[in-house]
């Protein structure tokens, strides 16, 4: 999963033909509409069009260069020249950024931490516990956001600080619209300041507990073994000193390798997962080689040229790759409508 989560998007950053652009884009928005809904899909349309429009529209303004011509606007003694070569460069930017993103919304969907720390924990354990770790704080924090909010909003009046009287009229209260106003948005400050040392609260306790869990289950061996090296005379000229360091240091290093901490394994990889990989590998590598090879002749200024030089293969084996996940779960649903038929 994440060799094929890098090389699609790696293969759509390389390439700037709009044809392996609006297919890397195609293909991501009917793999976010089959795996993770319509309703995903079009809360990240809703911001995505409008943010590619604005880089359409900036670069087809700002940029000057290109020959063909599209349109010109005299104001007063100055001339503005749009082109259709900064035209299209600014679809390609934002076909691309588009894609990168909806691939990145399947990657963040399927790529869990779990998964993440399966594939380099043995590697590099902290790094990846790091990495997972910062990949979890963002949505965790929109959590635990919402659950304060919300139990902020369970409470009384007098414990949220507001009067029950200033917003009613004809109550005898003789203070007036403007003053209330203001004592309205003092009160919703002090409570976006009261949630805001909450959440803060929470992340630390949350993290000294992460520490500590951490540093039981084996994380700070290493670093624990390496202290007592710096800890004998660091800056001492003696050779004997040296000579000290250097022995503890070995021993150190062989402590860690024998005491190396293990990391538990949830899955297995198993002959499907090697045929997959393999498939991946082919058909990324024909691809990325087969669009390098083909599109160096590419080019939005002066003139957009050598968009024609893209071969039939790069697309069908591009299209192939990216077309992967929807092809194994369509290949899934064929089994299980064949086997109910049968049953």
């Amino acid at each position: 999963m994440m060799a094929f989560f890098v090389s699609v998007i790696v293969l759509t950053l390389i390439s700037y033909h709009p044809l392996i652009l609006a297919l890397s884009l195609g293909i991501a928005a009917a793999s976010v509409l089959r795996f993770l809904g319509a309703r995903v899909l079009l809360q990240t349309l809703v911001w995505l069009i409008p943010t590619a429009v604005v880089i359409i529209a900036f670069n087809t303004v700002f940029n000057r260069r290109g020959a063909t011509e599209l349109l010109s606007v005299q104001l007063g003694r100055t001339t503005y020249t749009f082109t259709l070569e900064s035209f299209l460069f600014g679809a390609s930017l934002a076909l691309m950024l588009a894609a990168v993103i909806l691939w990145f919304r399947l990657y963040q969907e399927f790529m869990t931490s779990d998964r993440f720390l399966y594939l380099f924990a043995p590697i590099a354990p902290t790094t990846a516990l790091s990495i997972s770790m910062v990949q979890r704080w963002i949505p965790l924090t929109k959590q635990r956001w919402t659950q304060i909010r919300n139990a902020e909003k369970m409470l009384p009046a007098e414990a949220r600080g507001e009067d029950k009287g200033e917003d009613v009229k004809g109550k005898g209260t003789h203070t007036s619209f403007s003053f209330r106003r203001r004592r309205r948005s003092s009160t919703h400050f002090r409570a976006l300041t009261r949630s805001l040392s909450a959440l803060m609260s929470w992340s630390m306790e949350d993290a000294i507990e992460a520490a500590d869990s951490m540093q039981a289950r084996g994380y700070s061996h290493a670093a624990e073994s390496l202290q007592k090296c710096h800890s004998v005379h660091p800056g001492h000229p003696d050779r004997n000193a040296a000579l000290l360091r250097a022995r503890i240091k070995r021993d150190s290093m062989r402590f860690v390798s024998k005491k190396r901490r293990t990391s538990f394994r949830a899955y297995r990889f198993t002959a499907h997962d090697t045929v997959s990989l393999v498939c991946i590998a082919v058909l990324a590598l024909s691809a990325g080689i087969t669009i390098f090879l083909t599109t160096r002749t590419l080019a939005f200024f002066p003139i957009f040229r050598g968009a024609a030089d893209l071969p039939i293969f790069a697309l069908a084996a591009t299209a192939l790759l990216m077309l992967y996940p929807l092809l194994l779960e369509g290949k899934e649903q064929l089994k299980w409508h064949l086997s109910a038929r049968m049953n």
